[in-house]
């Protein structure tokens, strides 16, 4: 095991904070018959359609107040990746699936109107849609593209930014030529103004004019010195304030001296094209995003994590692994009824976030985090509350527990422990520390 560096490599972060306590309350789960890969509030937020992907597939119309089946259809859908987008007037969807679209309606037979396919870059090479967003004024989708090569079963890079007329099939324009780079993240406006992307590895932040259809933004989030790839998230057009753009994700381009490497999230004015990162003191995971309270608060999820910002008190509010049944790879939020809906492959929950109440707490703590980047072993340095048997997991961006390990009986005190994770790929990791009366959640990243 190689000597940590623990003075010139050690990442120490003291935090002095009054947080308001807060609390996730779980409402109901339900277990689904194959692995759930999309889902999305119908008008009125009365009913949830959930998309079951797979041979055995089905779209489900489902009752948020119990999560009981409402109505069921059988549809096949290919193992690529489905995803929906409601129309404007919420009476119509439109479903991607492997390289072909269908415009539905919301009957019985959830009825196609309309089918539009992507093209093969090769003839060798199959494409796929992997994102859509429709406009809010135009019947355009807007929808990202990747591929899979028929003869060598390998995924070249052919990905591209795509506008379809959904009520004609018309292809209208092709917004980037075929690049190397996934698209992770697309958006419009509430306004029908902007088109906005994020991608992977070097990653741009990108904008497009929807009047002229051109682009206007193309912002690069990556360090050209750098070799670590980009993970970008998530994009969110502000509706309190127009000029702004929230994204997230982990990029290796610094904005300023506090910007740490675990994944973040940003604010981009588009009229003064000025980056900001928000709660820079924090760690709190810059991942899918949903804001609700009129954009005071934030909330960013994956699969087994929540980070609740206030933007009011410009404070973390909660970081945590939610309780067991709830599910947050899929998130959504209804307005009318305060609640949320998630999922994660085939379990699906409704739970609520208490925020109001009002017990308040300080805390001092100061964590040594060494070396961080990693290339082997890590050294971390806490004080527990509480003298217990510890254990440990290390969690992937995907929610998987990739390692974990009893590291035994901690008395009362500021405890070291010692991990050699040099057999994991590298990447960014979550590490929870826990006991059955208190857990601690880090950042780590693994390169090499």
């Amino acid at each position: 095991m190689k000597k940590l560096l623990l003075t010139i490599l050690a990442t120490t972060m003291l935090i002095t904070s009054t947080l308001k306590s807060a609390e996730i309350i779980p409402v109901w789960n339900r277990t689904i018959e194959g692995k759930v890969s999309d889902m999305e509030f119908l008008k009125g937020q009365k009913e949830v359609l959930v998309i079951v992907e797979g041979i055995n597939g089905q779209i489900q119309r489902r009752n948020p107040v119990d999560g009981e089946l409402i109505h069921t259809f059988p549809i096949a859908l290919s193992e690529e990746i489905t995803k929906i987008a409601l129309t404007p007037d919420s009476t119509r969807f439109v479903l991607i699936n492997g390289s072909g679209a269908t415009l539905r309606g919301l009957d019985e037979n959830f009825t196609i109107e309309k089918t539009f396919f992507i093209q093969r870059p090769k003839d060798s090479v199959l494409a796929y849609f992997t994102l859509i967003t429709i406009d809010p004024i135009r019947p355009i989708a807007y929808v990202t593209t990747s591929s899979l090569d028929l003869s060598t079963k390998k995924y070249p890079k052919f990905t591209k930014v795509i506008a379809y007329n959904y009520e004609t099939g018309e292809h209208i324009k092709d917004f980037t030529p075929y690049g190397e780079d996934e698209y992770t993240a697309i958006e419009v406006s509430s306004d029908g103004k902007y088109l906005a992307t994020l991608n992977d590895n070097k990653a741009y932040l990108k904008v497009w004019d929807l009047e002229s259809m051109e682009l206007i933004i193309n912002e690069p989030l990556f360090d050209e010195k750098s070799n670590k790839r980009c993970e970008a998230k998530d994009i969110y057009f502000s509706k309190v304030s127009p000029d702004i753009i929230y994204y997230s994700g982990l990029f290796t381009k610094k904005i300023s001296s506090q910007d740490i490497y675990p994944p973040s999230i940003y604010t981009y004015s588009l009229s003064k094209k000025e980056q900001k990162l928000i709660l820079p003191n924090d760690i709190y995971g810059g991942w899918n995003l949903i804001f609700l309270d009129n954009e005071t608060r934030i909330i960013s999820s994956t699969y087994n994590i929540l980070g609740i910002i206030n933007q009011n008190l410009n404070s973390l509010e909660w970081y945590n692994i939610p309780p067991d049944n709830v599910y947050t790879a899929h998130l959504r939020y209804s307005n009318d009824g305060n609640y949320f809906i998630g999922a994660s492959s085939n379990e699906l929950s409704k739970f609520l976030y208490d925020r109001e109440t009002s017990i308040f707490s300080e805390y001092e703590e100061e964590i040594i985090i060494s070396p961080n980047p990693t290339i082997g072993s890590i050294n971390i340095s806490f004080t527990n509350k509480h003298s217990s048997s510890f254990q440990y997991e290390l969690i992937s961006n995907s929610g998987q527990i990739i390692q974990s390990g009893v590291l035994g009986y901690l008395n009362l005190d500021k405890n070291s422990i010692n991990l050699d994770i040099s057999a994991i790929a590298s990447g960014h990791y979550i590490l929870r520390v826990f006991s059955l009366q208190e857990e601690f959640v880090f950042n780590v990243i693994k390169e090499g």
